[in-house]
């Protein structure tokens, strides 16, 4: 399997401030969905940033993507990237991303 990313965002401004770009955010990540370059994704919780699961992808281009992203040019979130490479999954896991 290919090398993988997760990426943790974290807020830098109120959640009042960030919801109000949450659809732009949205919109422009699903792009990423839509191409099988994320593969999961989600809010943390507590509500403090995100984390997104990536593949098929390099860490430039994770960190291109990124500078592009409307919560990082309106100054609402940063972005760190880590590299890993899957050594074990559950049943039927690694099968189901090697699809997308």
């Amino acid at each position: 399997m290919k090398k993988m990313f997760v990426v943790i965002s974290t807020y830098l401004k109120s959640l009042e401030e960030i919801n109000e770009k949450r659809g732009d955010h949205l919109a422009f990540i699903n792009n990423y969905v839509l191409a099988g370059k994320f593969i999961m994704l989600g809010r943390k919780n507590p509500v403090d940033g995100a984390v997104i699961i990536a593949h098929n992808v390099t860490k430039e281009e994770l960190e291109d993507i990124f500078k592009n992203d409307p919560y990082f040019v309106n100054g609402l979130a940063k972005y760190d990237i880590t590299e890993f490479s899957p050594a074990s999954y559950a049943i039927g896991i690694e099968e189901a991303i090697e699809k997308l």
